[in-house]
């Protein structure tokens, strides 16, 4: 798809973060934007924002835990906007903790809006993006879904397995011209960043950064295949030995 205009997109986590910078960079694209995340206050504003440029947007207010709701958003919004052509799913909330200290209601919760949401969602879009022979499916996974980091328990067990739903969603349909990324910053920039209080801001990702990369992905010609896991680091790593 080295157009975007005219499509539709499906993109959690719109609220804030990159979930709202991808959101915003899709409308200016030419892409009709279905906002969903639970507030539905911050929707709004981002809606606001990208029908002031010109855009198209649509708020569908749900909790990821829900799957009935998000089942309801996905039918709005193909009844509103039309056939979805790119799911994103960017929700996500971060849990961590040594394997030994693991809360299990955090880590229900985690597993619920990080991994099993997006499963839910892949499941829904991808029918219609196989009988029609295209789609794009991103999922915002994580470094720490790629590498293992002592003490991001629940989380990093999330993204690595977002990692590889990706991957089997990748494997799975290639024949019906439908791509998947496992997007997998570093530290970005964020509200969601706020956990690592000792990180210095120089250090991490920006949202735009990030939403730049997910832009070069999307209009790419057809035939170029690539990931579908995307690492994007920075390069002074918190985590990793100065001489990574």
């Amino acid at each position: 798809m080295d157009t975007l205009n005219a499509t539709v997109a499906f993109v959690t986590g719109a609220s804030s973060g990159i979930g709202e910078g991808i959101a915003k960079m899709l409308a200016v694209e030419g892409v009709k934007v279905a906002l969903v995340a639970r507030r539905q206050n911050e929707l709004q504003r981002v809606a606001e924002e990208i029908r002031r440029h010109g855009g198209t947007a649509l708020i569908a207010p749900a909790d990821l835990r829900d799957e009935q709701a998000l089942r309801a958003a996905v039918e709005q919004t193909c009844n509103t906007l039309g056939p979805i052509d790119i799911l994103v799913n960017s929700g996500g909330i971060i849990n961590v903790s040594p394997i030994h200290d693991i809360d299990m209601q955090d880590w229900d919760a985690t597993m619920a809006i990080n991994l099993r949401a997006p499963t839910v969602l892949c499941a829904a879009v991808l029918p219609g993006m196989r009988k029609r022979k295209r789609g794009y499916i991103i999922n915002i996974a994580s470094e720490a879904g790629v590498f293992v980091y002592a003490g991001m328990g629940a989380y990093a067990i999330s993204k690595h397995a977002l990692r590889v739903l990706t991957e089997l969603i990748q494997e799975e349909n290639q024949a019906f011209g439908i791509k998947a990324w496992a997007i997998c910053p570093g530290f970005v920039d964020t509200p969601m960043a706020a956990w690592a209080s000792g990180t210095n801001r120089d250090d991490m990702l920006t949202v735009e950064e990030v939403v730049g990369i997910v832009r070069f992905l999307l209009t790419q010609g057809k035939n170029i295949k690539l990931g579908p896991k995307i690492l994007i680091r920075t390069m002074r790593n918190p985590f990793s030995p100065a001489d990574e």
